[in-house]
């Protein structure tokens, strides 16, 4: 697979979001640091200011990470860039421009809700479960692992078509239609059960989530990228289409041939052994949803990121420079405006 690509799958995100050496990094912290004390120690900087920028820095890390994430990376890029161009057009004093671009912002705010409404739901639900203490199960799902890759490759050695869909964090439901929900334990005779020709639902796809079999029958997107998919059926079609929209993982059986095949970020892959597909299920889970990974803490925070900590809070410190300055700006004005009835009432006195 193609280095460039990150987490968003889109080709070119990965650099863009890749943090930068660790001396760079700390030699930009340290910078905006210093220049926080030289203007407290200048009397023009507040402990407040310095909690107003820590907040807002706060927020564009965590706004950069969901980025990160999620498959919203260039999505984030053209904001910031249109972003840009509002900053220079309010600096030039393009009155027009200004105007046209607060009221694009307008709408796409709602369209960013509307896109996203399952992102930014899952968001805040992580949220609440962590203002309200609850931890996620964070035990190793290296069974399921196991169960799906020797029961795929004994239905492989009958022909028996599959499709299994392994959720990655990304929600399913915008994408996949119809289905009947199950919530039944993984094992391998239930898979060949439900994959058997005189089951009702073996020509779609069966979708396991943790431990469990959350629904069969389900029928998912087709793959745009027809010339990828010669001399495949429907089956590879739809894992690639649900790849390439989520963050899923696919395997696919073929009943023509036999072959096993595993579609991740809009790419196919044929697997030759159980081995393989279960050392693939359980990179899978430790990537994707962090399964084996500690709880995080202050000091692992700390050290993770210095790049994008290091942006994040660049951002902040130049949003409180830019409405600082523009405050500036407009308190003389005000002034002279208020002075003018005091003049007009002491002309009147006299």
């Amino acid at each position: 697979m193609d280095s460039t690509k990150g987490s968003s799958g889109v080709p070119g995100c990965a650099v863009l979001f890749a943090a930068p050496p660790p001396a760079v990094s700390n030699a930009l912290l340290s910078g905006w640091i210093a220049s926080l004390l030289v203007l407290g120690s200048l009397g023009s900087f507040g402990l407040l200011d310095a909690l107003d920028i820590a907040v807002v820095a706060l927020g564009i890390y965590a706004a950069v990470g969901w980025l990160r994430r999620s498959r919203a990376a260039l999505v984030g890029v053209g904001i910031v860039l249109i972003a840009l161009l509002y900053a220079a057009a309010r600096g030039l004093g393009l009155e027009l421009t200004v105007w046209a671009l607060e009221g694009f912002f307008a709408v796409l705010a709602i369209a960013l809700v509307v896109l996203f409404q399952d992102e930014l739901r899952q968001v805040f639900e992580e949220l609440a479960a962590w203002a309200l203490g609850r931890k996620r199960d964070h035990r190793p799902r290296l069974d399921a692992a196991e169960i799906l890759a020797s029961s795929l490759f004994r239905l492989s050695q009958e022909r028996v078509g599959a499709l299994v869909v392994v959720p990655g964090l990304q929600k399913l439901e915008r994408h996949t239609h119809g289905g009947v929900e199950l919530r039944g334990e993984l094992s391998a005779p239930l898979l060949e059960s439900l994959f058997d020709h005189h089951s009702a639902g073996h020509d779609g796809a069966v979708i396991v989530e943790d431990r469990s079999v959350v629904r069969f029958g389900v029928q998912l997107p087709l793959s745009k990228a027809v010339p990828h998919l010669a001399g495949r059926g429907t089956r590879h079609s739809a894992a690639r289409g649900l790849s390439e929209r989520t963050d899923a993982l696919c395997l696919v059986v073929s009943e023509e041939t036999g072959s096993l095949s595993v579609s991740q970020d809009g790419e196919l892959e044929i697997l030759t052994a159980p081995e393989a597909l279960e050392n693939r299920l359980k990179r899978f889970f430790r990537e994707r949803r962090a399964l084996a990974a500690p709880e995080p803490s202050p000091a692992r925070w700390l050290k993770e990121r210095h790049g994008e900590k290091a942006a994040a809070l660049a951002a902040a410190f130049a949003l409180w420079l830019l409405i600082s300055a523009s405050g500036q700006e407009t308190t003389p004005g005000l002034d002279r405006a208020d002075s003018r009835p005091q003049v007009a009432a002491g002309i009147e006195a006299r």
